[in-house]
């Protein structure tokens, strides 16, 4: 986990780099946080909850199941008019206990990181308002670790990442906020407070 990490960290200070770099040479570029809920892991995981449960006839059970939620910074830059071109890290926990004819049999805890490499579409692009699509895709690694009275076991995987916001809108210039509706890492909606530097 702590290499694997390390090179995450090295990718996004090299994308960063690069984008910051382009940005900053058309006199603009912009860095955000944002938020997202009902991400494609979540949804995902309590789909498979539910198939297992009923598989099982009801003998293993999930309970008090938890979700961050998508914890996600990055930056982007024009490459033309109305496209922008940039890279995201995403972060997101989840928890939940795990039941064995209604007793407590163990709970999971899974970290996920990603990074996604970003294409964003300004249909609309004014000053103080745009209306935008984008789509990213990257990579993500997640490492889950399972607890019962006795041991703890851990487990790593890495999968494909992907975001695609169908529609979205932004309002602001120096600052914005904007909203996202779409499927994947972020989540089915995500909001997004940022930055630009310089104009465009």
């Amino acid at each position: 986990m702590k290499n694997f990490s390390i090179k995450l960290f090295v990718v996004t200070l090299f994308l960063l780099a690069c984008f910051t770099r382009n940005g900053l040479a058309q006199d603009g570029g912009t860095f955000y946080l944002g938020y997202g809920v009902a991400t494609a892991n979540s949804i995902e995981d309590v789909i498979a909850d539910i198939v297992i449960t009923t598989a099982t006839g009801g003998s293993y059970k999930v309970a008090d199941s938890k979700y961050t939620g998508a914890i996600f910074g990055g930056y982007r830059a024009y490459v033309t008019e109305k496209l922008e071109f940039g890279g995201t890290f995403v972060y997101e926990n989840s928890s939940k206990d795990l039941l064995l004819e209604s007793t407590k049999a163990g709970s999971i805890s899974t970290n996920t990181y990603a990074v996604l490499a970003e294409l964003k579409y300004n249909y609309i692009n004014h000053e103080n308002f745009r209306l935008h699509s984008g789509i990213g895709a990257g990579v993500a690694h997640a490492r889950s670790s399972t607890k019962d009275d006795v041991i703890i076991e851990k487990d790593k995987t890495t999968d494909f990442a992907y975001q695609v916001d169908a529609i979205g809108f932004s309002y602001g210039n120096a600052f914005s906020v904007s909203l996202n509706v779409g499927y994947g890492y972020k989540g089915i909606a995500n909001l997004v407070l940022a930055y630009k530097l310089g104009r465009r």
